[in-house]
C-alpha cells in the first residue's frame, strides 16, 4: 500500500485563541503515565452519504472547523506539555518529572492537523468479519502507521517537548470516497475515556455543521487535576512521606517493578536512553530516598521476536455463556460481571497459548488497569480530563492457571479489584506523591509471563458520527504499539450484545492462541 499526502501538517488552536498564559500542573497519576503509549484512536467510515457533499476540501474544512470549536473546550490540548520546574524539597508538583501544560502562549505547539489522501481503498484493509466473528482476523498489515501521525509528540522519550504537541489529528482519505479520523495523544494529557469525551463533542458540533445539530452522547469536560489530587491521604507536599500510609498502600497487588536497572539480563537497549531520562540529576539522586521495588523479568520481554496483532468476537450470547459458567462453584451472592468472566478466560487461554515458552512453576500474571474516577472519595466526574490510571493484578502457577475454572479466576480478579476501596486509593495516591520520578516504577509487565488488559468499553466508539445521516463508522482501531501481552477489550462492530478484542502477542503465541480459542468456543457450543 502506497500513500500520498497533498497537504503539510498545520497546528490548530482555539478559537477565539486564549491569550492569558496558564501553567496548570496534572496529577500525580497523569505523570506516571508519562511512560505509556500514546492514547489513540482511528474511526474509518464509508463515503458519506448520496446528496451530501463528497470528501473533498469543503468536507474536511468543515471537520475542521467543528475541530477548532471544539478544541475551544479544551484549551490545554494545544499548549505545551512539559515537566514543571524542579524545586528540591518543594510541593508534590515541583518533584521531579512532574507533567505540567502551560497554554495561552504565543509559543504554544497548538494540535498538528494534516490531510493525507490514500492510494488504496478502505474494503482493502477492513477486518474480516467472518474471521472476527468465528476466529481471530489477523491484522498484521493493517496500516496503522499510515492512519495517524509519524511525527513525535511532546515528552514522547521523557525528555524532549518544546514546540512539540501533545495532540495530533491525520484525516485520511481513501480512494473509495471513504475517510479517516486518526487522533493521537500524550498519555499524561488524556485516557481512552478523556479522549471519547472530546470526540463525541467534536461529533456533535459538526453534524451541527453538516445541517444535524444533536448533542453530544458524554457530558462537557472538566479539567482540573488538582481534584485527583486532593483525594490523597495524609499532607502531600511535606519532606516526607507518611511511612504507615506507604504501607497500606505497599500492601496491595501493585507491582514496583524498576525501570532504572538497566545492567539487568535482557534489559533492551532500546530503552536505555528514555529510562534515563527519567533519573534525576546524580547529585540530586543522592539526596533522595529511593522507594523499594523489585527487579523485572525482562528476560522474559524480547524486543526483538515478531509480535501479531489480532481482532477477535465474543458474541452477547458467549458473554452471558462465560458468566454463567465462572458464577458455578463461586459462593452464593458472589458478584461476578460479565467483564471478569472474559478476562478470566483470556487469561487462561493465552498462558496455555504460551506454554512452551514457560515451566509449570513460572508465576504468571494478568495485570488490570483500574480507572481512579469512581475509585476515588468524593468520586470524579465521568468526563473527568487526564489519565487517572494504576494497574493491579492477579497471578497463579502457570500450570494452575492452564487448568484454573473460569469462575476461580474470575473471582480472584474480582476480589483483587474490589480491593481499591477509596482509602485504598488516598495511600496509593500518597505514596505516588513523594515517589522520586513517577516514571520509575511500573505497576505492570509485558512478556511471555505478563499480559497487561484494558477496557474501552462503554466508550461509545460506533456511535461517532461526524456526518449527517447517522452513518456509523465501518470499524474503530485502537491504536497501541505491538507488544507482546496487550488486550484492549471494545465495543463491538457488531450489535450482538457482544465485545471485540485488540490482542497483541508474540507471533508464535498468536497460532497456538488461536487454536486453544477453537477449542474453547467449540466447548461452549457444545454446552450452550
Amino acid at each position: 500500500m502506497t500513500t500520498e499526502s497533498h497537504n503539510e501538517p498545520i497546528r490548530l488552536f482555539p478559537s477565539p485563541r486564549v491569550t492569558k498564559a496558564t501553567s496548570i500542573p496534572l496529577s500525580i497519576l497523569d505523570s506516571t503515565c508519562a511512560r505509556f503509549g500514546n492514547t489513540g484512536a482511528v474511526w474509518l467510515f464509508g463515503a458519506p452519504e448520496s446528496g451530501q457533499q463528497e470528501v473533498g476540501r469543503e468536507f474536511v474544512d468543515t471537520l475542521k472547523s467543528s475541530f477548532v470549536a471544539t478544541l475551544s473546550a479544551f484549551p490545554q490540548w494545544a499548549g505545551q506539555l512539559h515537566w514543571a520546574p524542579f524545586r528540591l524539597g518543594g510541593h508534590h508538583t515541583e518533584r521531579f518529572n512532574r507533567a505540567m501544560i502551560t497554554y495561552g502562549c504565543e509559543s504554544d505547539p497548538g494540535v498538528e492537523w494534516n490531510v493525507v489522501h490514500h492510494d488504496f481503498t478502505l474494503n482493502s484493509i477492513l477486518p474480516g468479519s467472518s474471521e472476527v466473528l468465528h476466529g481471530v482476523w489477523l491484522g498484521d498489515t493493517f496500516p496503522q502507521g499510515g492512519l495517524i501521525s509519524p511525527r513525535r509528540m511532546a515528552l514522547s522519550n521523557l525528555k524532549d517537548c518544546e514546540g512539540m504537541p501533545g495532540m495530533q489529528v491525520q484525516i485520511n482519505v481513501f480512494a473509495c470516497g471513504g475517510y479517516g479520523v486518526g487522533i493521537k495523544l500524550a498519555h499524561p494529557l488524556a485516557d481512552a475515556s478523556s479522549m471519547m469525551v472530546f470526540v463525541h463533542q467534536w461529533a456533535a458540533k459538526s453534524r451541527g455543521l453538516f445541517g444535524e445539530p444533536s448533542s453530544s452522547l458524554f457530558d462537557g469536560p472538566v479539567f482540573d487535576p488538582s481534584q485527583l489530587d486532593s483525594r490523597a491521604a495524609g499532607h502531600i507536599d511535606g519532606d516526607a512521606l507518611d511511612d504507615s500510609i506507604a504501607q497500606t498502600a505497599r500492601s496491595l497487588p501493585l507491582h514496583r517493578f524498576s525501570w532504572w536497572d538497566t545492567d539487568e539480563p535482557g534489559y533492551s537497549p532500546w530503552l536505555v536512553a528514555s529510562t534515563k531520562n527519567s533519573m534525576p540529576p546524580a547529585d540530586v539522586l543522592d539526596q533522595m530516598t529511593v522507594s523499594p521495588s523489585t527487579i523485572g523479568p525482562w528476560r522474559t520481554w524480547d524486543l526483538t521476536r515478531p509480535v501479531s496483532w489480532g481482532l477477535l468476537h465474543f458474541t452477547g450470547r458467549e458473554l452471558l455463556h462465560l458468566k454463567s459458567l465462572a458464577l458455578q462453584g463461586v459462593p452464593e451472592g458472589t458478584t461476578i460481571s460479565q467483564t471478569d468472566a472474559l478476562m478470566a478466560v483470556m487469561f487462561r487461554l493465552i498462558t496455555r497459548s504460551r506454554a512452551y515458552t514457560q515451566v509449570d512453576d513460572d508465576e504468571v500474571f494478568l495485570n488490570v488497569t483500574l480507572d481512579a474516577r469512581r475509585r476515588v472519595s468524593p468520586p470524579l466526574s465521568e468526563t473527568s480530563i487526564g489519565s487517572p490510571l494504576l494497574l493491579t493484578h492477579v497471578k497463579g502457577l502457570a500450570s494452575a492457571v492452564r487448568s484454573a475454572s473460569i469462575g476461580e479466576l474470575a473471582l480472584r480478579l474480582r476480589t483483587t479489584i474490589q480491593l481499591f476501596t477509596p482509602d485504598k486509593m488516598a495511600a496509593i495516591l500518597h505514596d505516588a506523591a513523594y515517589e522520586v520520578s513517577p516514571q520509575r516504577l511500573w505497576l505492570g509487565f509485558i512478556g511471555t509471563l505478563h499480559i497487561i488488559a484494558t477496557s474501552w468499553q462503554r466508550l461509545k466508539l460506533y456511535e461517532v458520527i461526524f456526518d449527517k445521516g447517522g452513518k456509523r463508522p465501518q470499524y474503530v482501531h485502537s491504536v497501541m504499539d505491538k507488544c507482546d501481552g496487550t488486550l484492549v477489550i471494545l465495543d463491538p462492530i457488531t450489535t450482538d450484545g457482544g465485545v471485540d478484542i485488540a490482542l497483541y502477542l508474540d507471533a508464535e503465541a498468536m497460532s497456538h492462541f488461536r487454536e486453544e480459542l477453537r477449542k474453547e468456543r467449540n466447548e461452549m457450543a457444545a454446552r450452550m
